[in-house]
């Protein structure tokens, strides 16, 4: 009877460890503070949990408020929004007296530059500085530009005039002509992405390296001494950081996606909430960042892998295309229900390659511009040459494309031009046809990339860049298209434009579209149901994996 015990337990705790495995995310973020308790929500799949937790004990219980502390809205004069409004002048950003009002003129098509103001609201001057943009305005894509210091003496704000995201320094004591000068902040990071003034003396401020693209970290640098510091890694580059008394909370890879981590900065202690059933541990296992030509990607190697042994091989193509893969879960929850099953993938022997094709984030302006003009063309040279590393470098025995948005877009894209690559594809919310897509929207993003709507003169980039054109390639390579029934920003009818096409042709096609979904998947059920069919495609019929 004992043994029989003794094995129930082992059986139990074997479940309970699997369990953890299926497709499973919890992100947590700052909501709000009060004195020294914090608000934090906590997020997976179809649920929210929130917890009122102590900055000076971590200790964390739960709670069914949604809102803590008061907010201090920006109250900008009416003068001072007629004068955003006629500019189209955003991200408006006030001295604490006041005193001074910073903003910014993002970048359009008909005048390709970007302008910089700071008006001094007592004297109703204002000075600028304007350089040119070739491509769409990065700076605009920006979760913050400016912040001015605690004693209002100086102005720190992001360009990327000479190539990579940094920070600039104003002087506002010595403002005389209508067009200031800034200094660059000398630091040892390639991309900044976010910052932040602890007093009049030191900013901290997330970035990344030349080295590591992936891994991005918090810094922080003396004004006065220029001494710069690193205070930790795998730092979340879209979250804020939020000054409370003499803390920083910022956000954090963690074991099942991203959540707060405390840096007191009179102590130099790191620390973590205690918040219930949340790991904190990093966990990433047979994660590498490596360089495949000129792209930047991550290769996750099966657990137990072997040299010798055959494997298919996925290739992760992300949306976009100004957005970055990650090493462990991406910052974005949205992306880490993607690498959720990515690594059940892994978990059963699949080599995954998440690639960074041209266009992407994180590697500098020119990297990101060279997606112009090219779409269809060379970023989809460059999912080839992440085929033949892998061919290369692995035992494989088949490969497979897959992606969310322009991700799924290039998965299509790629399989009809070099049809005897590949096994199938896997396309979740992929454009399917960019010509009709840019005439229903009119107004997008993508229309800097093609030069503008479709016209006589760039219909060459437009044919460049068909699927439609091309699915006469195709033989009986297996095609799974993944569609929300409700998508704002790639529309069901792109999904079907391509699907009644492919079927009829006799292609090996298949449409799944769920009903009530957006561009991002919320529901838990479709989210499994996604994964069991992103199994199936290699070939594992095991739907308890993603299920269970």
């Amino acid at each position: 009877m004992v043994k029989l015990k003794y094995i129930l337990l082992i059986l139990i705790i074997i479940s309970c460890t699997l369990k953890a495995e299926a497709v499973d995310i919890q992100y947590g973020s700052l909501k709000g503070y009060k004195n020294s308790d914090v608000l934090i929500e906590y997020y997976g799949i179809g649920k929210k949990n929130n917890f009122i937790c102590n900055i000076i004990n971590y200790k964390c219980t739960a709670t069914k408020k949604t809102i803590l502390g008061k907010t201090n809205p920006v109250i900008i004069k009416n003068a001072i929004k007629q004068e955003l409004k006629d500019s189209k002048g955003n991200r408006a950003t006030y001295s604490k007296s006041g005193k001074w009002l910073a903003y910014y003129i993002p970048s359009n098509e008909v005048t390709n530059s970007r302008t910089y103001v700071i008006k001094n609201t007592k004297t109703n001057i204002n000075y600028t500085i304007s350089s040119s943009v070739s491509y769409w305005d990065l700076v605009n894509e920006q979760m913050k530009v400016f912040e001015f210091s605690p004693d209002e003496n100086t102005l720190i704000y992001l360009d990327d005039k000479d190539g990579v995201m940094s920070v600039y320094k104003v002087d506002l004591k010595s403002l005389k002509n209508i067009n200031f000068e800034s200094i660059k902040i000398a630091t040892s990071l390639y991309h900044i992405n976010y910052f932040i003034y602890y007093d009049s003396s030191n900013i901290y401020y997330v970035g990344n390296t030349i080295e590591n693209p992936y891994k991005w970290s918090l810094y922080n640098l003396n004004l006065k001494t220029g001494k710069e510091k690193i205070i930790q890694t795998y730092v979340s580059y879209l979250d804020k950081i939020t000054k409370i008394g003499t803390s920083l909370i910022y956000n954090r890879l963690q074991e099942k996606g991203y959540g707060p981590e405390i840096f007191n900065v009179k102590t130099s202690k790191i620390s973590n909430f205690k918040v219930p059933n949340i790991n904190t541990k990093i966990n990433i296992k047979n994660e590498s960042s490596v360089k495949i030509g000129n792209q930047n990607a991550v290769i996750m190697t099966p657990l137990s892998y072997i040299p010798s042994k055959t494997y298919p091989v996925v290739i992760w193509l992300h949306g976009g295309p100004l957005r970055q893969t990650s090493l462990g879960y991406h910052p974005y929850h949205s992306y880490g229900i993607y690498d959720s099953m990515l690594r059940l993938l892994q978990k059963n022997n699949v080599i995954i390659i998440k690639l960074d094709y041209r266009g992407s984030f994180g590697s500098g302006r020119s990297y990101s511009e060279l997606i112009k003009g090219s779409i269809g063309k060379g970023d989809i040279e460059d999912v080839i040459e992440a085929t033949k590393y892998a061919r290369k470098q692995y035992n494989v025995s088949d490969i497979y494309l897959s992606g969310n948005s322009y991700g799924g877009y290039m998965s299509f894209r790629t399989l009809v031009e070099y049809p005897d690559m590949f096994k199938g594809i896997f396309s979740i919310n992929g454009v399917t046809d960019w010509e009709s897509l840019m005439i229903k929207m009119k107004t997008s993003i993508f229309n800097t990339p093609f030069y503008g709507l479709p016209n006589e003169i760039n219909k060459n980039l437009y044919d460049k860049a068909s699927i439609l054109n091309r699915v006469g390639n195709l033989g009986n390579q297996k095609i799974e298209i993944i569609q929300g029934g409700a998508d704002g920003t790639i529309p069901p009818w792109q999904s079907i434009l391509l699907y009644d096409k492919l079927n009829g042709e006799n292609k090996n096609v298949t449409l799944t579209t769920y009903k009530g979904e957006d561009h991002v998947f919320k529901f838990k059920k479709n989210i499994d149901d996604i994964c069991v069919k992103l199994f199936g495609l290699v070939g594992i019929i095991n739907s308890k994996e993603c299920t269970k």
